[in-house]
């Protein structure tokens, strides 16, 4: 009889623990297809982007056509090429991300001007917007850090764009650089102190009320940390929910070229 219990025992407790293994298998696939889903959605928003641009700029040549404003048609035109670009720069980062080759991939680094870089991107960021953004900017003509242009241009794409989406009906956004660091500040809805720590993880969004459908967090930082990690810089970010949001990317041994 003693027997009987002890197997009937065993048996329930083996029961109990496959259906325990089968719902942890269960959530943990859920878990899988919802990144999965994440992915999809992240990309879907970060691969329109560029393409909206382009788009618009593309648009504008054709409904205002004028064959004698040569400078305006050739502005048109870089546009276009440059978010074209921007597109091929953004396939690579997701090919990047997917394979785990962070480590391993080589930047093209150069000595790259700051401002040029920073006012083409605000610009484009602009034409694309659906609400006012004013974007100010404070970097000295002369200003040059050692860099991936491409790389360095999409960390920027990425942080300002994320100051567009993650603020109200009117953006204001002031970015400033010197010789140590660059700074973009908002005047956002802002992230949380329990957010905050995880904003930098792989396929992490900050889950805000309607904020969550805008996407953005789940690959945008993450890549954004990884190449600043791989240029040899550091990166911080503070936030107070309702006040703003600002990153500092800091140069390092920039001052020793």
């Amino acid at each position: 009889m003693a027997g009987i219990l002890a197997t009937s025992s065993a048996v329930l407790a083996l029961m109990i623990f496959l259906i325990w293994y089968l719902l942890h298998w269960v959530g943990k696939l859920r878990s899988i297809e919802q990144m999965k889903d994440d992915f999809t959605h992240n990309m879907t928003h970060e691969l329109k982007t560029p393409v909206a641009v382009a788009y618009s700029a593309a648009d504008s040549m054709l409904r205002y056509y004028d064959q004698s404003d040569e400078v305006r048609n050739k502005q048109f035109l870089k546009i276009i090429m440059q978010r074209l670009s921007f597109l091929s720069g953004m396939i690579e980062n997701i090919l990047s991300m997917s394979m785990e080759r962070f480590k391993a991939m080589k930047l093209s680094i150069e000595n790259v001007e700051v401002k040029p870089i920073v006012v083409e991107v605000a610009g484009m960021i602009e034409l694309k917007a659906d609400k006012p953004v004013k974007i100010d900017i404070e970097i000295p003509d002369n200003l040059s850090v050692m860099a991936d242009s491409l790389h360095f241009g999409n960390v920027l794409s990425n942080l300002i764009d994320n100051a567009v989406k993650y603020s109200e009906d009117t953006v204001n956004i002031k970015i400033m650089a010197d010789n140590n660091s660059i700074v973009i500040a908002d005047n956002g809805i802002g992230i949380d102190k329990d957010n905050l720590p995880y904003i930098f993880d792989k396929f992490y969004r900050v889950t805000s009320g309607d904020r969550y459908e805008v996407g953005g967090y789940g690959l945008g930082l993450f890549y954004v940390k990884q190449i600043v990690e791989l240029l040899g810089w550091s990166i911080d970010v503070t936030s107070k929910p309702g006040v703003g949001t600002k990153f500092t990317i800091k140069f390092k041994n920039n001052e020793e070229r």
